[in-house]
């Protein structure tokens, strides 16, 4: 167990949470200003 724990590079799972962080952040405010868009435009 302790061989496995000592394979895992903390700093790699950081990188790669925070870049999936990112991603999911991105998709949340590109499908967001997608429907301000639209309301925007309905209202004009």
């Amino acid at each position: 167990m302790t061989e496995i724990f000592a394979a895992i590079d903390l700093a790699d799972v950081a990188v790669a949470i925070v870049g999936m962080g990112v991603l999911v952040i991105g998709i949340h405010m590109a499908f967001k200003s997608i429907d301000l868009g639209k309301r925007a435009v309905r209202k004009a």
